[in-house]
């Protein structure tokens, strides 16, 4: 039965028990039925004679025949009464008679009743109680209530028992036959009632295991096996949601390889133009070509050239260390107010150098859970830049609207196919702001600053954009917003 399928199996482990049952029921009803039938009868004959016997002894002489005849008839059974030399015999049972009916006739004193037993001889005037398989029969002496000395035989048949047997013998077959009929209906009717939904879990698992999205096992009953398919389900659900998670992770991991791989390539291309420069520089001095003999002139340049690219390797090591290590400082609940007035300070002598100036209006004042170093990295990336871009004599502006912290400089607006790359590490939009007449960047960036402010806004989740501002019909703009939403 180990290869058998689980509906077989169950149906023929019903069918078997109940089977089995229905056997032993019948055969329990054919040997026990005469045994309790006959205990019944026993337990009836010893009342009747017990209340005869009662009923006699308290009754007049006259009245015995009558007593002994109702006894007869409502008993069906056969009652003789010796009193007196006298011998009244009411049979209806078991024993001759001389007409239809009751009767009470007159017989020698000396009368004996034969019995089946073990001993010979004939029951003369004893107390005996004996049980055939055909009858009952049962002898006692009591007195009258004027006291005379009286014998009581009392017989009872058996003969309705071996007729119950044979009748047994006749509908037992039959009525065996229908219940094993019934047994395999309805050993029919349960095996598929229990496997069905053990069927279709099996069927849904099956799906579950190729990560159909759609497996469901159908919950129909609140007993065990609606419970299994509840927790399938839950389970299914859990584990299509840790599959999602991984994917998830892989991709980012992914992603964070592939901005790696590319942030290298960028840092090696940006670290090459400065260093054969600076190589260039050195090798002409070395050598002595033309001007470069001059080595006074052209090392203090030199150490220029080594400090930007210094300060340039720097940078590369701070975006190259982000790698979201922030995401395991805590979360600290600040005041934006008093937080963005600590970074401030040294952004207005910077402005003022310029003959710029900031503008703050942070009245709006709200409170935000943030990592306080990696927000201090945006913000001061933030307002470096727009301090750093914004047209001389003009104007910073720093506010708080809605939740959130904006940052406007006025300058001239950044094109719409440089925003699209402005996020990218090393990107430099070339427009004319950022360039003198030798054509040397002035400002000196070296397009990280928005690089790594980006990624850290986006593994914060905090939403952000960088856009120009102040468009009309009569003029091209008045400069670049960058906004972040804290809701």
């Amino acid at each position: 039965m180990k290869k058998m399928k689980l509906f077989p199996k169950t149906f023929i482990c019903v069918f078997s028990l109940m089977a089995a049952i229905s056997l032993i029921s019948h055969a329990l009803f054919y040997f026990i039925m005469p045994i309790v039938y006959t205990g019944q009868k026993e337990d009836v004959f010893k009342d009747v004679k017990k209340q005869l016997l009662m009923e006699l002894q308290n009754v007049s002489p006259e009245n015995i025949e009558s007593v002994v005849k109702n006894y007869a008839q409502q008993t069906q059974m056969g009652i003789f009464v010796n009193y007196a030399g006298r011998t009244f015999l009411t049979a209806n049972m078991g024993f001759s008679e001389q007409s239809d009916t009751a009767l009470q006739k007159e017989y020698e004193s000396n009368w004996s009743v034969q019995v089946e037993s073990e001993t010979e001889g004939d029951l003369y005037w004893q107390d005996f109680y004996n049980r055939t398989n055909a009858e009952l029969i049962a002898g006692s002496h009591f007195q009258t209530s004027d006291g005379q000395a009286c014998y009581l035989v009392i017989s009872s048949t058996l003969q309705p028992v071996s007729e119950a047997k044979n009748a047994v013998l006749i509908f037992l077959p039959f009525t065996l036959q229908l219940s094993l009929v019934i047994s395999v209906f309805f050993a029919f009717l349960y095996s598929k009632k229990i496997t069905r939904p053990l069927s279709d879990i099996s069927k849904t698992t099956e799906r579950m295991k190729e990560l159909d999205k759609s497996a469901v096992c159908k919950v129909e009953t609140q007993d065990e096996i609606g419970a299994l398919s509840e927790n399938i389900n839950k389970l299914y659900q859990s584990l299509l949601t840790t599959i999602d998670d991984i994917q998830k992770e892989n991709m980012r991991v992914s992603e964070a390889e592939a901005a790696k791989i590319d942030f290298l390539r960028a840092a090696s291309h940006e670290l090459k133009t400065p260093v054969t420069a600076l190589c260039g520089l050195l090798d002409n001095m070395i050598m002595g070509i033309g001007r470069y003999k001059d080595w006074e002139t052209y090392l203090p340049i030199c150490q220029e050239m080594a400090g930007k690219f210094g300060g340039m390797i720097q940078e590369i090591l701070d975006a190259s260390k982000l790698n979201f290590a922030f995401e395991k400082e805590p979360l600290e609940e600040v005041l934006l107010n008093t937080f963005v007035k600590e970074l401030l300070s040294p952004y207005f002598l910077i402005a003022k150098s310029k003959g710029g100036v900031i503008e703050t209006d942070l009245s709006a004042d709200f409170s935000a859970k943030v990592p306080i170093s990696a927000m201090e990295k945006v913000l001061s990336n933030i307002i470096s830049n727009a301090v750093k871009y914004t047209n001389p004599k003009h104007t910073v502006r720093i506010y708080f609207s809605n939740n959130s912290i904006v940052v406007e400089n006025e300058c001239i607006p950044i094109h719409t196919k440089d925003l699209n790359h402005i996020f990218e590490p090393f990107y430099r939009p070339d427009f004319s702001r950022s360039r003198n007449g030798t054509g040397e960047n002035p400002n000196g960036g070296n397009g990280l600053g928005l690089y790594i402010t980006a990624k850290l806004l986006n593994a914060l989740e905090y939403r952000f954009d960088f856009k120009p501002f102040g468009y009309s019909d009569h003029d091209s703009g008045h400069g670049m917003r960058f906004t972040i939403y804290f809701s």
